[in-house]
């Protein structure tokens, strides 16, 4: 009989396990919620590295779509010219050279 445990002592050992199953608990809470955080985590960076791509993309698009632009703005200039200066150019060389027969007929 001495060398069973004092009720007190039952006590503080009943006291002790249930502090370390509440530790247990609580650990493998913990571990759950780290999980679900790293989890969580993982699928954020996927949506972040899915959103640079898709950036990425239409940045390309867009730039494609700009220089197609101006391009499209260079020969439409290039078009403004070739239909108004060259026919007027052609007019004048061509009055210039009637007025030049003219004159030259006449002497």
């Amino acid at each position: 009989m001495d060398q069973d445990p004092s009720l007190d002592e039952l006590a503080w050992r009943l006291n002790e396990m249930h502090k370390s199953m509440q530790r247990l608990v609580s650990q493998e809470l913990f571990t759950a919620e780290q999980r679900t955080s790293e989890r969580r985590f993982a699928e954020v960076e996927h949506a972040i590295e899915a959103l640079r791509v898709r950036l990425e993309e239409d940045f390309r698009v867009n730039t494609a779509r700009s220089e197609a632009r101006q391009w499209e703005r260079g020969s439409n200039w290039r078009q403004g010219v070739y239909a108004g200066a060259i026919p007027t150019v052609l007019l004048l060389i061509s009055l210039l050279v009637q007025i030049w027969l003219t004159v030259q007929k006449n002497r």
